[in-house]
């Protein structure tokens, strides 16, 4: 179980992410006082109700769920968004400061608040979790980039201790704004990005992290200084032999341990220090990076570089995964491609291909390739036969039955979709018993799995909100709907949790307004 939660944590940061890159650019789109459709109001309305009732919970589920509400409430009611934000945000200050969830919750509703009102995140500051604080005082730098404010920005960065998490990727964006003859302040921030790596070493994701600094703007700084960055860097990661995969644009590329992964400094050693340069190429695995990619992460990406990017450009480079979850990526990219495969069956021979889907093993890490695989070949072969559609529903929620939720935390999303998916498609086959069946199995399942949640020899201590239980309560109600908004209603208020009909009436009302899921 504890894998489990630190599974959800990252899931949960990755999807918050999420949240705060697309949700900024649908309040744009929202008027100050937006027209509601009449179908809309009632659904409104239940938002309203569902928020109010989320600030009698405990708050990690308050704060979550009043955060979810803040989304619809742009559409309904603009004016109660900045409240709704500050109340989730108080509310999490409640939570120990152990309790993963807390930098969470904070920094996603803090970034939100951000595009609200900037003075009051700056009041709020005080009382974050310092992961949160460090990550909005990023966010925050890189508003006064984009403002050209760079005294603010140099301020802002300044102002975040060297004990606490760096923004790296705020600093790259404020040394690429800053103009021609401020170099002065460019080495102050490398100096500070010195500074945090000494007392809280990282190996960040898609370049946040001071090697990448050092690979893009080691040409603008002394040279003993980047040396000693290097130094510093190769000393701290070589003991970790942590995986590392990531994808370019040609192709995937796996590093068994993050010393190997410095190649990346090599062209820079190679300018600065050829000795030592040579001593870090005699690892055969370096070296044999090297000779395939020369220039290092810029042989991978020709974008990283001291310049900004140009109209148009886009990164052709990530860091992808670390860990256990490179062997996790690469086992479900090999049972995609043979999901693939059986797929193109479906519509010629549905029979020879649902043969084919049962080899495949019901759980895999954080996939389920044969559901997943009979529900696509559900999907492609519904309209030429739709027996075999049906067949594949019904074989893909038995195979459900058979996953393990403790195993990882995503993929009670996974098969939450997937059922949600099915119960759609049995209702564009007008087939309503199938549906239902569908929605009932789905209900019994999900109760079985909360059972494996909240055991009380190993309960599981991540938010209720991440439950793998409750990502698959999670999506039947959106799976009822596909029968009708009224059985969906009644499914989520004949839940005997408080917790899950606030969560999953707010999580209705969104997607019945057209509100993206996101988070």
């Amino acid at each position: 179980m504890r894998d489990c939660i630190r599974f959800l944590v990252l899931l949960a940061l990755l999807g918050l992410l999420a949240l705060s890159a697309t949700a900024g650019s649908l309040a744009q789109k929202r008027s100050a006082h937006p027209e509601i459709k009449p179908e809309s109001k009632e659904w409104c309305s239940q938002l309203r109700q569902a928020a109010a009732r989320a600030r009698g919970l405990d708050p990690g589920m308050r704060s979550y769920t009043l955060l979810l509400a803040s989304q619809g409430l742009q559409k309904c009611a603009p004016q109660k968004v900045r409240g709704t934000l500050v109340d989730a945000f108080m509310a999490s200050v409640a939570l120990s400061d152990a309790d993963a969830a807390k930098a969470v919750l904070q920094s996603s509703g803090l970034r939100e608040l951000l595009r609200l009102d900037e003075s009051t995140v700056a009041q709020l500051l005080a009382q974050a979790d310092p992961k949160a604080r460090a990550e909005i005082q990023g966010a925050m730098v890189e508003r006064a980039v984009d403002t050209k404010d760079f005294d603010r920005g140099l301020s802002l960065l300044n102002q975040i201790p060297s004990d606490q998490d760096c923004p790296y990727a705020a600093a790259i964006q404020l040394i690429l704004g800053l103009p021609a003859g401020h170099e002065a302040e460019k080495r102050a921030i490398f100096i500070t990005a010195i500074a945090h790596d000494r007392e809280n070493s990282s190996l960040g994701v898609e370049g946040d992290d001071l090697s990448f600094i050092v690979v893009r703007f080691w040409r603008q700084f002394p040279p003993e200084l980047v040396l000693d960055a290097i130094d510093q860097i190769l000393d701290h990661r070589k003991t970790d032999n942590t995986q590392i995969s990531m994808n370019a644009s040609s192709g995937p590329i796996t590093f068994g341990n993050v010393y190997q992964y410095l190649f990346e400094l090599l062209p820079v050693l190679r300018e600065l220090d050829p000795s030592k340069a040579e001593q870090l190429s005699n690892d055969p695995q370096v070296q044999a990076q090297l000779n395939k990619y020369p220039n290092g992460l810029q042989s991978l990406d020709p974008t990283v570089r001291d310049t900004p990017l140009r109209r148009g450009e886009e990164s052709g480079m990530q860091r992808v995964s670390m860990g256990k979850a490179v062997q996790d990526q690469h086992s479900a990219e090999i049972y995609q491609r043979q999901a693939n495969e059986i797929v193109k069956q479906a519509g010629d021979n549905p029979r020879q291909a649902l043969t084919a889907a049962a080899t495949l093993p019901v759980q895999a890490g954080h996939t389920v390739p044969r559901s997943e695989t009979l529900l696509r070949i559900a999907q492609e072969a519904w309209r030429t036969n739709p027996s075999s559609a049906k067949e594949a529903l019904e074989q893909m929620a038995d195979s459900f039955k058979k996953v393990d939720p403790a195993m990882y935390g995503r993929v009670g999303f996974r098969v939450g979709h997937c059922w949600s998916d099915g119960v759609e498609l049995a209702n564009k086959m007008k087939d309503a018993d199938l549906a239902r069946s569908l929605l009932q199995d789905g209900l019994e399942h999900a109760e079985r799995w909360k059972g494996v949640d909240s055991d009380d020899n190993d309960p599981n201590r991540a938010l209720k909100a991440w439950w793998p239980s409750v990502a698959l309560f999670s999506a039947l109600p959106s799976s009822a709907a596909h029968i009708s908004p009224q059985t969906a209603l009644e499914l989520i208020h004949k839940l005997q949790d408080p917790d899950l009909v606030t969560l999953f009436q707010i999580r209705l009302a969104n997607d019945r307004l057209g509100v993206p899921w996101l988070f």
